[in-house]
Order: structure tokens, then C-alpha cells, then sequence
């Protein structure tokens, strides 16, 4: 019983494995597709960015205007010696059985707070630390599946290879990774997701890899292969999960933009099953939000159906439909502050 136990759970990771590198090769080749279709137009607008230095290869500057998309993580790094100080906030759904007139739309409650410093220690490096309130969520009284609060994360970005504007390189890749801590205190109910016994069972793991292209002044794209690692998880959930993320930037006037992103996870069709006995459904996490440039501040009004901010949560654990009207009004505020200049 154990060994067969063992083999599907082994299949099933190869599956999700197998499933997610054909999905991120169809769109990375529509991707490429995409350059090639619109190279000609796309260079000329993107030399258009650049003096006339004879540098052609000169990297793509600002295929979005901060580290983050929506919920979702850019490409982009911040500059060396440069400290951003974040702020995003979560309201409860505009509709919906959780909203309506008597929660005033959603915004007499929030699902998720978090603050964030984060710190580049070169052009191309940074890391990161933020403690987020955690978007618990019991159903039917008894189903644990995702009871985390109180959340720490610590955070590693590096940006691997950038975009040039002659296409020597078509795509920026950048590599994150973090680590979440949750120091909750667990219940003594052995079927809850917090019914910990050891401080490992408290973390969790996320890496990506960002592929990202700026088409042209106005419209960046980018496609976020993701794998989710949760030590200890509720009965039937799953500790390994695999998602495939996509994103956009469609800039409006020079300081405004209109941002969207979207997780499609994979999980296991035994998972899904048996929380949709427990009246319990997933799905993806589809966030659309509008950016304000203002100086050293980027600010972020957005909608969306996750009701977690960090990307640990959001990706395996949104429950909420937007054909329910069950989204909610979410905001962040992004601060730099330059310490210390590059060249004294």
C-alpha cells in the first residue's frame, strides 16, 4: 500500500513537471513567435529609448517600472544601494457572499497586510525581508487547508540576463527564490495544516524563473514557470506544487500603466476532488491592477480574486471566483531611497 502510495505520488510530480515544460515551451514559442512577427517595428521603437551612441546592444531599460507586476514578481531589480520600502493591502470580496452593502464592499475588512524592505546590493542583486498578516481560511468549520498567519518572508532576486535592443538577447530572464516562515501558534488538532511538531514544519519555498520582453514602448510581457514547496499541509493537499504564471504591462500616458497577472496551478486531480467534497474549489489567481509613477513612489490600485499577497499563498490557495464577484480592492505603495551613491 505504501510503495503504490509512493509511485503515484512520484507520477505525480513528473506529471506536473512534464505538463509545466510544455506549457512554458508553447509560451515561450509564441513568445518568439511574437518577436520575430513584430522585430522590425519593435527594434526601431526600442533604439527610440537610447541615444545615438552606436551602442545597438545596450540592455532594455524598464520592462516594468518596479519589482513586482501585480502580485506577481517582474524581472526588475532595484539598483544598487537603493532601499524600497513596500506597503500592499488586501480588502474582503466586493460582492459575493462575503460582500455586499453589509461589509460595505469588502472594505470593512481586509484578507491580507504586508511591509517589505528590500535592498539592492548591486544593479542586478537584491534581497528581502516582509512579515504579512496571512490569509487564513477555514470552511465548514473543520477543513484545514490553509490556517498560515503571521508570516515572515525572507527574499533573493537576481537578474541573470537582460534584453537588448537589438535582439542579440530577445528576453530578460531574472531568478527569484524566497523562503516563508509562519510563527503562528499551532493547534493540538491533528488534522490541521497547523498541527505543528517541528520548527520545519512551519516553512515553505517558492522559486521561479521570470522570462520576460519589452515588445515596445507600451507593452511588456512576461511568463513565470513556479514551484511551490510547503513542508507540512493538511490531508490531501499537496506539499509540492508546480504553476505556470503569466503577466503584462500596457502603458497608458508616461507615468500610468495597466498591469495584470494571472497563476494557473497544477494540482493533483485526487486534491481537487476531495476539497470540492468539502465544498472547497481552486482556482487561478487572476490580478489586474493600475499603476501611478510619481517620482521615488510606484503606486498600485488593483482587483483581484486572491485573498493572499504573498505569492506562497495566492498561487495554491485562492478560493474565490471572479464570476461570483468574489474580488476584492487591493492597493501597494513602493518607496526608494537611495543610501548611497554608485560613484562618490
Amino acid at each position: 500500500m505504501g510503495g503504490n502510495l509512493r509511485e503515484q505520488r512520484i507520477s505525480f510530480y513528473l506529471k506536473g513537471l512534464f505538463m509545466t515544460t510544455i506549457y512554458v515551451r508553447r509560451l515561450t514559442a509564441l513568445l518568439l513567435m511574437a518577436t520575430l512577427f513584430d522585430s522590425a517595428r519593435a527594434q526601431d521603437d526600442l533604439l527610440k529609448l537610447y541615444n545615438d551612441s552606436g551602442e545597438a546592444r545596450r540592455p532594455v531599460a524598464a520592462t516594468f517600472k518596479s519589482d513586482h507586476i501585480v502580485n506577481a514578481e517582474s524581472n526588475e531589480t532595484i539598483h544598487q544601494h537603493d532601499l524600497a520600502v513596500n506597503i500592499s493591502h488586501l480588502f474582503d470580496d466586493i460582492a459575493g457572499s462575503h460582500g455586499g452593502i453589509k461589509s460595505f464592499f469588502g472594505l470593512d475588512n481586509s484578507t491580507d497586510i504586508k511591509i517589505g524592505i528590500d535592498y539592492g546590493f548591486t544593479d542586478r542583486l537584491m534581497a528581502g525581508i516582509s512579515r504579512s498578516k496571512g490569509a487564513a481560511e477555514v470552511r465548514n468549520g473543520n477543513v484545514y487547508f490553509n490556517s498560515l498567519t503571521q508570516l515572515w518572508e525572507g527574499k533573493l532576486k537576481y537578474r541573470l540576463l537582460q534584453q537588448t535592443a537589438d535582439n542579440h538577447s530577445p528576453v530578460a530572464i531574472t531568478l527569484f527564490a524566497n523562503a516563508m516562515l509562519s510563527t503562528r501558534s499551532a493547534l493540538e488538532d491533528p488534522s490541521s495544516d497547523i498541527h505543528f511538531q517541528n520548527l520545519s514544519d512551519r516553512w515553505g519555498f517558492m522559486a521561479q524563473i521570470i522570462l520576460a520582453r519589452k515588445f515596445s514602448r507600451n507593452i511588456s510581457l512576461a511568463i513565470l514557470p513556479t514551484y511551490l514547496r510547503r513542508n507540512f499541509v493538511a490531508f490531501m493537499d499537496v506539499n509540492n506544487l508546480f504553476a505556470l504564471g503569466m503577466g503584462g504591462r500596457v502603458k497608458l500616458t508616461s507615468r500610468t500603466a495597466i498591469l495584470f497577472d494571472y497563476f494557473l496551478p497544477f494540482r493533483s486531480k485526487n486534491s481537487k476532488q476531495y476539497f470540492r467534497q468539502q465544498g472547497v474549489d481552486f482556482y487561478p489567481a487572476l490580478s489586474i491592477g493600475w499603476e501611478v509613477e510619481t517620482g521615488g513612489h510606484t503606486f498600485h490600485v488593483s482587483f483581484s480574486n486572491s485573498t493572499a499577497i504573498l505569492e506562497n499563498q495566492a498561487i495554491p490557495y485562492t478560493t474565490r471566483s471572479w464570476w461570483k464577484g468574489e474580488f476584492r480592492l487591493g492597493f501597494n505603495i513602493e518607496r526608494t531611497f537611495t543610501l548611497r551613491s554608485k560613484n562618490p
